[in-house]
């Protein structure tokens, strides 16, 4: 087998820019092709919607230049005497203007795109800054499986070194050399590893160097270890197989964040629900509070009543004029945070929709949902699977106080000192091959490790109980929140009635009640459906709460939540709960 050297030693320079972008391409597919095989296994089925997509990353600089900012990075931060501040000269805070600002805002509001809860989900599964760093998270965790496996795939290396100069070589008074190293490292499965390479060299004389053909060497080298005791089964392979089951973790832990976003964003939006419904009993408040301004304005007028009655009633107006300004403000705060969080232009006009979602009550009993919390719950399953790498630790740190005894070979061809091209001749080729054996006489650190992994596993079974412990308290503080909002809402519907009567009483009997007590009346009827509002949003809170905790939530792969057998959902409007 002949071939020239020279070739040999510069044709991987050729190839230095052949195939510059194969490996990122590669470790797209790659990672893309791992999240959908991970993802099959639950029910949330996202697979084709978490991918890894180069174009929103940022293409670095291999080579990037200084700037005159890159160590001393500008401030902005004007001294007092720079600023302009403008006050108001004359506020105006007139009940009517008022007013006047909050119809302002309403015709706005009209005039902007509807935001349905469905909307408002899958937006946020789409732009949300939290959905977004939970789905990069999840692909970190399928990057670490890439670098891992490709640990145990065939690793092609080559080196190529150029020198000139005297000393080099006894042969010649100045000269010139090239070496090329090529070969192709394995990493066994089971410990070792095994590493063919193809050695080039080219020596030339530089004073004279047309004179002579110089001396041209290659030579082909098979090195294998093999670990028998120490590093070896599936102590080699540790870092593949804990980085496949981190994989794993980070799909559990992705779907557990869809489960608990889902809830949390539904949470979010009933809130606003619950304000815009405030805002309307605060509306009715302030009308039902000017008809009582009205009356005893005409009483005082007609000298039938006190002046200080109408002062009673008007005080009771300005009181509900500023808690309905108070509640569109804190409405449009609620609203603009709600925008930020699921990734939407806080500029955005948008309106909620009011609507009551409609989840029917679980039958079940605290001990039943504790057992399906301990079988369905994703993070306790993590949790049980992370403590058995707590225990596989101890194998590990046992195998390192074993000796270390590895088998060793090596095939070695052709005379370095052959010229004239290359001629392998495997007949002649060198071999080696034997045992080198290590004895623990000094394990102290490998002892230490040994006695970590041992306290540390026990501390992992402690921590796992208590997880336990803490699910089954969440579990059944859920059901105990269902029947608190069950309880509450019956209340609250109760005191509703109460304070329609009273009013309707006072309105059939009008001379046997004063200024306050129909303002008290008014009051209290805002107050019984504020709180009776609160409690329909709790209840409904709660069995989602519920749902989650002990692992029978689902949601669609657009991120809706996914109605269970015998379980329908519905939504109704406001005006058709009313």
């Amino acid at each position: 087998m002949r071939f020239d050297s020279v070739k040999v030693c510069f044709v991987p320079l050729a190839m230095l820019a052949v195939g510059c972008r194969m490996p990122m391409e590669e470790v797209t597919v790659r990672t893309d092709d791992l999240i959908k095989d991970r993802q099959a296994s639950l029910a949330g089925g996202v697979g084709d919607r978490v991918d890894l997509q180069p174009d929103r990353y940022v293409v670095g600089n291999p080579l990037p230049r200084e700037t005159g900012n890159l160590q001393n990075p500008p401030t902005v931060d004007p001294a007092a005497e720079d600023l302009d501040f403008q006050a108001v000269q004359e506020p105006d805070a007139e009940a009517e203007a008022v007013l006047d600002r909050i119809r302002a805002d309403e015709e706005r509001d009209a005039e902007a795109d509807p935001l349905p809860l469905d909307g408002a989900l899958r937006w946020a599964s789409t732009n949300s800054i939290e959905y977004t760093g939970a789905e990069e998270s999840y692909l970190l965790a399928a990057l670490g499986v890439v670098t891992a496996e490709h640990l145990f795939a065939p690793q092609f290396f080559n080196d190529t070194s150029v020198e000139a100069g005297q000393g080099l070589d006894p042969r010649y008074e100045s000269a010139f050399r090239a070496i090329n190293d090529f070969g192709v490292r394995q990493n066994l499965p089971f410990g070792g590893e095994v590493t063919a390479r193809f050695i080039a060299e080219l020596t030339e004389e530089i004073d004279d160097a047309s004179l002579g053909d110089g001396i041209h060497s290659a030579t082909f080298v098979l090195d294998g270890r093999i670990p028998l005791l120490k590093g070896s089964g599936l102590a080699a392979r540790e870092s593949l197989i804990q980085s496949r089951r981190d994989l794993v973790y980070a799909s559990r832990s992705f779907e557990t964040f869809r489960r608990d976003f889902l809830v949390s964003i539904i949470t979010d939006y009933l809130d606003l629900v619950l304000r815009l419904n405030a805002i309307e009993n605060a509306k009715r408040s302030v009308d039902l509070n000017r008809q009582v301004e009205e009356r005893e304005g005409a009483l005082v007028a007609a000298g039938r009543e006190d002046p200080f009655q109408a002062d009673l009633a008007r005080q009771a107006t300005l009181f509900a004029l500023d808690d309905l300004a108070r509640q569109q403000d804190r409405f449009r705060l609620a609203l603009d945070r709600f925008k930020v969080r699921i990734g939407m232009n806080p500029e955005q006009r948008i309106t909620i929709v009011p609507i009551e979602l409609q989840l029917p009550i679980p039958e079940t009993t605290q001990d039943d949902s504790v057992r399906r919390a301990f079988d369905f719950r994703l993070d306790l399953q993590t949790a049980r699977d992370r403590l058995e790498d707590l225990r596989r630790q101890i194998d590990l740190a046992e195998n390192g106080m074993l000796p270390d005894l590895d088998l060793i070979a090596r095939v070695r061809t052709n005379d370095p000192q052959l010229t004239d091209g290359v001629n392998f001749d495997f007949s002649e080729a060198l071999y080696a091959g034997g045992i080198n054996l290590s004895l623990p006489l000094d394990r102290i650190n490998e002892a230490v490790a040994v006695r970590a992994a041992q306290v540390r596993y026990a501390q992992g079974e402690r921590v796992y109980q208590q997880t336990l412990d803490n699910a089954a308290v969440d579990v059944r503080q859920t059901l105990r929140d269902i029947d608190q909002a069950q309880f509450s809402l019956l209340l609250q519907e109760r005191n509703v009635e109460i304070a329609q009567n009273r009013i309707a009483s006072i309105d059939a009997a009008p001379d046997r009640a004063n200024a306050r007590d129909r303002t008290d009346a008014v009051s209290g009827l805002r107050d019984a459906e504020d709180a009776r509002d609160e409690a329909k949003r709790n209840l409904q809170v709660a069995i989602l709460n519920h749902l989650n905790e002990v692992g029978m939530l689902r949601v669609t792969p657009e991120g809706r939540l996914q109605p269970l057998p015998n379980m329908p959902v519905g939504e109704i409007t406001r005006l058709e709960s009313r």
